[in-house]
């Protein structure tokens, strides 16, 4: 009896694994770019033999293609992507985000997860490599900020916005979508990352109002000692320690006018939507030596307190992965609130005297 409970408790775990094979499918199939050799029917031979990939390994993709509904058998042992459901994966640039989110969770989390063992036995956390996977993060994290672009692009709109900095700007995509529709608009980046800056100078050539500068978001401030509307902070806290957090807040109040804003995107950790996933990023950012735990609302709002920030229009923008967006306003010294409505949204208002519920 205890062996049949066993053995059919295995099969269930068995069934589970399902899911993660068109993670797999997908993730080979855009990395080997199988998906184009496939744009129309082609025989696994003729493919094989035009890539020089092993027949064995190409059929059983192939398969494996077929099962989930990634690829569509048509006649003489011919086989099409299916457009619908992987057009996403096809291209050099139409879709580079979905490729980059798919490689990022094949080559840097799943990973770090499978070796969750040997790190908790040893005690010897993973370090992040900034060099290598950079960009990877830096472009996912991109695909994620356009869910809130439409709400910065009507606050820069209706606050007749004229400078912008971001900080960890990365390759300055960002930035560049927020030009071509504010040509006016003075706007920084600043990176760490000199290789980082380089590439960003390079793709922004076109928009002479966006300037980059290499330095630590947690010391750097404006050279010409002006201050600036709006400052840009997206997917910046797990890179900095919980107990330095509100150093970085702090300075910000240096450069930032007293009736400006601070953009902030962030996950948060312990929402009421999307807890699996945020826990699971968690997990993998405290796995790293030089990545740190996300932030809860109640530390949010706390160090919102403590660095004489008004926090308001805290809402989701993806809700199953406990993404957030929020603004921060140097609070002024009567701690008056009288914000118009800038983001379009809830307009919910954390004021620094009255803690008001975030939930």
């Amino acid at each position: 009896m205890n062996e049949w409970v066993t053995a059919m408790q295995a099969r269930k775990w068995m069934k589970k694994n399902e899911s993660f094979l068109p993670i797999w499918h997908a993730y080979v199939g855009s990395e080997l770019k199988l998906f184009d050799e496939f744009k129309t029917a082609r025989t696994i031979e003729t493919i094989s033999e035009k890539t020089g990939y092993p027949y064995d390994l190409l059929a059983s993709w192939v398969k494996v293609g077929v099962a989930v509904k990634h690829l569509k058998k048509r006649p003489n042992q011919r086989y099409r992507t299916s457009k619908k459901r992987c057009g996403s994966l096809m291209g050099e640039d139409q879709s580079a985000g979905v490729k980059a989110l798919l490689k990022e969770m094949m080559e840097l989390h799943i990973p770090t997860m499978l070796k969750y063992p040997s790190i908790m036995k040893s005690q010897e956390r993973a370090e992040f490599d900034h060099e290598r996977h950079g960009g990877i993060v830096a472009e996912t994290s991109a695909l994620l900020e356009h869910f809130a672009i439409k709400k910065i692009k009507k606050m820069i709109r209706d606050k007749k916005v004229q400078s912008v900095v971001d900080l960890g700007c990365g390759h300055g995509g960002y930035l560049r979508k927020l030009a071509a529709e504010f040509p006016d608009v003075e706007m920084i980046g600043v990176d760490i990352n000199q290789k980082v800056v380089d590439r960003a100078r390079a793709l922004s050539e076109d928009f002479p109002n966006i300037h980059f500068q290499v330095g630590d978001i947690n010391s750097w401030k404006p050279s010409d000692g002006e201050k600036v509307d709006v400052v840009l902070l997206h997917n910046i806290f797990h890179y900095i320690h919980p107990e330095d957090r509100h150093q970085l807040l702090s300075h910000l109040h240096q450069y930032v006018q007293p009736n400006g804003l601070i953009s902030v995107i962030t996950p948060i950790d312990e929402t009421e939507q999307g807890e699996a996933f945020s826990s699971a990023f968690n997990s993998f950012f405290i796995a790293h030596s030089n990545l740190f735990a996300l932030p809860d609302k109640k530390e949010l709002t706390d160090i919102s307190k403590q660095c004489r920030y008004d926090l308001f229009d805290l809402d989701p923008i993806v809700k199953e992965g406990s993404w957030y967006t929020f603004w921060l306003s140097p609070s002024s010294p009567v701690r008056e609130m009288r914000h118009t409505q800038t983001a379009g949204s809830s307009e919910q208002t954390l004021s620094s005297e009255s803690m008001v519920k975030v939930n």
